[in-house]
């Protein structure tokens, strides 16, 4: 599996693979909604935010299908894109609204995805 996420929260992978990124250090005393949602050089969204709920666990994992990762194309003749994630906790009846920060990154940092051009279709239904 081509699914890589480093120290700083950056992840590397090959568009259409599938992965999982573990967001961990959440209160345990709320429920929270996890969301994660990626963004290309001009701020847009790609695909649509995913949602997670931590039910009560210090941490959660975001499934990343490899349908959604083949939404993050690489132009026919660049060898990788660069795209940037963010991942926010909210907790509803207390209107608190968390955007995380990963790994050893800083506020202000931009957490990236360098996606890589797939080589091989393949599909797991055969």
């Amino acid at each position: 599996m081509a699914f890589y996420v480093d120290n700083n929260g950056d992840i590397t992978l090959m568009q259409g693979d599938s992965g999982a990124l573990v967001i961990s250090g959440l209160n345990t005393d709320k429920n929270y909604k996890v969301y994660f949602a990626v963004h290309d050089k001009n701020r847009h969204l790609v695909g649509n935010e995913l949602y997670v709920n931590s039910n009560m666990q210090d941490s959660v994992i975001i499934q990343l299908t490899a349908g959604f990762t083949d939404l993050l194309t690489v132009k026919k003749n660049a060898g990788y894109e660069i795209y940037y994630y963010g991942i926010k906790a909210c907790y509803e009846s207390e209107n608190l609204e968390d955007t995380l920060i990963i790994g050893n990154s800083q506020l202000g940092d931009l957490n990236t995805i360098t996606v890589f051009p797939k080589k091989v279709e393949g599909n797991i239904n055969g």
